[in-house]
């Protein structure tokens, strides 16, 4: 008896494993003794959602081929960027290349309330201190005012976003450790914008958005890490290899 129930087991853990096999599924539902109405809602639904599984599967497995993104810049000799759309500038004070590696400190100006919103990095700290006004700072699903002086700092794979508190222009220095693709974000970002190809957060032209997303390593809170991490690294690296990249070289390099 106990052999016979592991035999049922077994087979209903392949017949559900059927399922999950779009392709194996369908002839399985088709051949068998169900409704017409349950046969086509099987197959018009599990078709786009394994598509998109396949897309998926197929987009972070070519992109583990690829070589790794590449978030250094050139030797640039101008430390302070403009944002011509707010009207602020951001200076860096201490690179990547200057440091080693070990931490990157740029001079942010934001706009009255701009900043940006919840998000996350996966290997590097991020430390804020007000230089002038009031920051408002999400951190970890909660939120605290930092004024003129004061500090705090956002863990690895911590939510968290900062934004100007007040009517007039802030000044925020931020300090990322270990260094990683800051810089470059900001420079492109900012000439993207100054060029009219960034408005409302979007790039116009997809894979710069991509691209963006890979130098900053940032992660968005609606969709589930699992999904986001791999797919944003691999569409980066795609953009590159497609050579999306080399019109923002007269921003970086």
């Amino acid at each position: 008896m106990h052999e016979k129930n592991k035999v049922l087991t077994v087979k209903k853990i392949l017949r559900g494993m059927s399922f999950l096999l779009y392709p194996v599924g369908l002839v399985r539902v088709w051949r068998g003794q169900r409704a017409i109405g349950l046969k086509l809602l099987y197959t018009l639904i599990g078709l786009p959602v394994f598509l998109l599984l396949f897309a998926y599967g197929a987009i972070v497995l070519f992109a583990c081929f690829l070589p790794p993104l590449d978030r250094s810049v050139g030797n640039r000799t101008d430390r302070t960027i403009y944002n011509g759309d707010g009207r602020y500038f951001a200076t860096f004070l201490q690179t990547g290349n200057e440091t080693g590696g070990k931490y990157e400190l740029v001079q942010v100006e934001l706009e009255p309330y701009g900043g940006n919103d919840w998000h996350y990095h996966k290997t590097f700290v991020e430390e804020f201190t007000a230089l002038k006004g009031n920051i408002r700072i999400g951190n970890s699903g909660k939120e605290i005012m930092l004024h003129e002086g004061e500090s705090t700092r956002a863990q690895k794979e911590h939510m968290h976003f900062f934004k100007n508190a007040g009517p007039d222009k802030a000044q925020l220095l931020v300090k990322i450790t270990p260094a990683s693709g800051l810089e470059k974000t900001l420079r492109v970002a900012y000439g993207l914008i100054n060029d009219g190809l960034l408005k409302n957060d979007m790039t116009q032209n997809p894979w710069h958005m991509a691209l963006l997303l890979g130098y900053s390593e940032s992660y968005l809170p609606f969709m589930p890490s699992w999904i986001q991490e791999p797919l944003i690294t691999a569409l980066a690296k795609i953009a590159q290899w497609k050579g999306e990249d080399k019109s923002l070289y007269k921003y970086f390099k």
